[in-house]
């Protein structure tokens, strides 16, 4: 019986590490959409966890400052290699893109190095935090290092708001903070310090 039992929880760990939280799997890449989305050969889109590129130039919509230097930084570290999808608690987004980290053959993470290169700010989303702390270090160290979007900083004045359940952050003046409980909110005198403590802007007012 108990050599039974060992079997069948052998048999549910593998179903789970080749389905569930930490799977990994290794595709080959199609294209690179933009600094943090790329299409995979079987038509996947893969949107990467815990960064925020740029938006490049789209419809309606012109493009942002680096966010070409972003795509062009992604296209460097993965052109058309293949790369190892690492997942974390939730699969998709709301556009039903896969959800994931990505590591390139030498083991370096693509997320952390887009990060590094100051093309990218970090973005928190719960439950996708299994390396929120590498990301936030790698941030860290670009805008120590005055790298990419971080090297001519201009610094807006005024005061921002940030929430610490969804680590966004507002113009003080945005209405969008009347809904932010006051025990989550946290105030920076600074959009840097907003960045340094791993909130990042909210698209819902400007900044």
């Amino acid at each position: 019986m108990f050599r039974k039992w060992t079997a069948l929880g052998f048999a549910l760990l593998l179903l789970f590490c080749a389905d569930g939280v930490g799977a990994e799997q290794w595709v080959a890449v199609k294209r690179v959409a933009d600094g943090d989305t790329v299409q995979l050969a079987d038509g996947r889109l893969v949107r990467y966890i815990g960064v925020n590129a740029p938006e490049i130039n789209h419809e309606r919509n012109s493009a942002e400052p680096f966010g070409f230097d972003a795509r062009s930084r992604n296209i460097e570290l993965i052109g058309s290699r293949r790369i190892r999808l690492e997942f974390d608690i939730e699969r998709f987004d709301d556009y039903g893109r896969t959800l994931a980290y990505v590591f390139l053959p030498d083991g370096s993470m693509v997320n952390e190095k887009l990060l590094q290169s100051g093309v990218a700010h970090c973005l928190y989303r719960m439950p996708n935090v299994k390396y929120e702390a590498r990301l936030l270090k790698a941030q860290r160290e670009a805008m120590q290092e005055r790298r990419g979007m971080w090297r001519q900083w201009h610094e807006k004045e005024g005061r921002y708001v940030g929430s610490r359940n969804s680590r966004r952050f507002h113009a003080a003046s945005c209405p969008e903070v009347k809904r932010i409980s006051p025990k989550n909110r946290v105030v920076f005198s600074k959009r840097w310090d907003a960045f340094w403590a791993g909130y990042s802007p909210s698209r819902e007012c400007l900044y």
